[in-house]
């Protein structure tokens, strides 16, 4: 982190007296944000055409695997037609929360000079990588259109409901940076552990295949608090996704705003406990 960007995020509290504490914040969280999409992009070649190619590259392998050498059942589950825009409706997500969370561990560790800042709010440095990264998955959605067009197919009226998915995924990963990025400040390994831990989480995350393919092993699929969040997704953006009860879209979708409830919670005591030890660990 540079000292300009440095500069930039602590002059913010001051220049901004007349707002609210959790208006700063948001401030905060939206440079960071601004920052992180321009210092991730900006010397790579292609820039922010990354945010699409690289969730492109594992779906056009997922499709060659799952769609000709190992290819699912589709008359068992003929909710996942078409396969591509099922495929890259989880993928976006997927995108969205494996990057954000490891970009967000180190967090604290690579920004130790705002980290020391007297009243300086530390939650918001790895909030500021989750937004950045939402801004991304919000980029990229509108690229499921041409598959809709290509397949005739359209989304039903449960489309309202992808802005609900998107900001429950978002209190999850944000839960989860804080956690993570607090916990990497005591142990160094936690990074390490964090990029161990995204393979088998992507396999433990209906991604590419319908929560019901896991047959007797679905339950301990609610143990994964992304779980509902994908069924959410689904239920918004595929044309014949199952029902809210029979389903069983309803009830995941609950356990993961429970998830939401905890790990909010877990982050934010954590963060209370360690607020004035955490410039001594840096």
């Amino acid at each position: 982190m540079t000292s300009s960007k440095t500069n930039a995020i602590s002059r913010v509290p001051a220049e901004s007296t007349g707002s609210t504490p959790i208006a700063r914040r948001f401030e905060l969280i939206a440079l960071l944000a601004r920052k992180e999409w321009n210092i991730r992009y900006r010397s790579a070649k292609l820039g922010y055409a990354w945010a699409v190619v690289q969730p492109l590259m594992l779906m056009a392998v997922l499709l060659a695997v799952f769609g000709y050498v190992v290819p699912l059942d589709r008359e068992r589950f003929p909710e996942t037609s078409p396969y591509p825009l099922f495929l890259l409706s989880g993928l976006f997500p997927w995108h969205f929360a494996s990057v954000a969370f490891s970009s967000a561990t180190p967090s604290f560790p690579n920004s130790r000079k705002l980290v020391l800042l007297a009243g300086f709010p530390r939650e918001v440095l790895p909030l500021g990588v989750v937004a950045a990264h939402l801004v991304n998955l919000i980029c990229t959605l509108p690229l499921l259109i041409p598959l809709y067009v290509y397949y005739e197919v359209w989304p039903t009226g449960w489309i309202l409901l992808l802005p609900v998915a998107i900001a429950l995924q978002t209190v999850i990963l944000g839960a989860m940076a804080v956690i993570a990025a607090l916990s990497c400040v005591r142990f160094t390994d936690t990074f390490f552990l964090v990029q161990a831990l995204l393979l088998p989480w992507f396999y433990a995350t209906p991604v590419f295949y319908p929560r019901i393919a896991a047959g007797r092993f679905a339950p301990l699929l609610w143990l994964n608090p992304l779980t509902g969040v994908f069924e959410l997704y689904r239920k918004a953006l595929m044309p014949d996704w199952p029902g809210w009860l029979d389903g069983g879209v309803l009830g995941c979708v609950v356990v993961s705003c429970g998830w939401a409830i905890v790990l909010s919670w877990i982050a934010t005591h954590i963060l209370r406990r360690m607020q004035r030890t955490i410039a001594d660990w840096m």
